[in-house]
């Protein structure tokens, strides 16, 4: 069993540290990038992000059919509880025009949290595993430095998601780098912080209740997911002037955006 001393500053800067750093390098590409192309790399990265979370969520139950009993219908109501109240929370999101993007900054912090909503279940996770494990450390715990690099990766990644959707929907919102700065800071800590809180929970969850199911969690954070896909989706489709190879462009980002997360995947194996 390893201190929760030790677990909680490994889940804390695990999470924190990747976060600020994507959303630092999301920032310096929007310099060079259409909203469009941050839009693609982002959805690219989303696709594997879905295929990942769903297995965490035990595909929500469908491979036991329909003898999965309550166990499948509580996945189901999960996920679709996650995904009705991030779509209903934004009620412009298919409003067409300007008006669709009248919330600003608003926006960026909702993709934060839907994306993030998901360490809750991977912070309850790593708490679980340092209190069942009799390894030497949290990197043995987890398979070793490979492992623990795809996961500082994966951490790394994901956030570009919510810093697409800040400079696409929220780019004239901080006036000053001072502004720009307490943003990121901001739309870091709205990512990390369910994460934080699993790590910190799950530690002490595991020890009341062995048998605990965080299954539940991560079908509840794919179904918030899906307002990050729809958000980021919309900016493929904004209106402006196309060129011959745009709809090439556009796939090749979302390729790259897929791989990236496919390969830090990879490490893990």
């Amino acid at each position: 069993m390893l201190g929760f001393a030790e677990t909680f500053g490994a889940t804390v800067a695990s999470f924190v540290l990747p976060a600020i750093v994507a959303l630092v390098i999301i920032s310096v590409a929007a310099r060079f990038l259409r909203a469009r192309y941050l839009a693609a790399f982002a959805i690219g990265i989303y696709f594997w992000f879905f295929s990942d979370t769903i297995g965490d969520a035990n595909v929500l139950g469908a491979n036991e059919g329909f003898a999965g009993g309550f166990f499948h219908i509580a996945l189901w109501i999960a996920f679709a509880v996650g995904l009705v109240l991030f779509l209903t929370i934004d009620r412009d999101l298919f409003t067409p025009g300007p008006e669709g993007v009248k919330f600003g900054f608003a926006i960026p912090l909702l993709v934060a949290l839907a994306v993030g909503i998901h360490g809750l279940g991977e912070g309850a996770a790593i708490g679980a595993t340092a209190v069942t494990t009799p390894a030497g450390s949290l990197i043995d715990a987890f398979g070793g430095s490979s492992a623990a690099v795809a996961f500082v990766v994966h951490k790394a990644l994901e956030p570009m998601m919510v810093g697409a959707a800040y400079w696409i929907y929220a780019k004239d919102h901080a006036k000053d780098m001072a502004g720009r700065v307490r943003d990121i800071v901001l739309l870091a800590l709205v990512f990390t912080i369910p994460g934080i809180i699993g790590g910190g929970s799950g530690y002490y969850i595991v020890q009341a209740f062995p048998n605990v199911d965080f299954t539940y969690v991560f079908a509840f954070g794919l179904g918030t997911s899906l307002y990050a896909a729809v958000r980021l989706a919309r900016a493929l489709f904004d209106g402006a002037a196309t060129s011959r190879y745009e709809s090439t462009k556009v796939a090749i980002l979302i390729l790259l955006g897929f791989t990236c997360l496919y390969l830090a995947a990879m490490l893990h194996s």
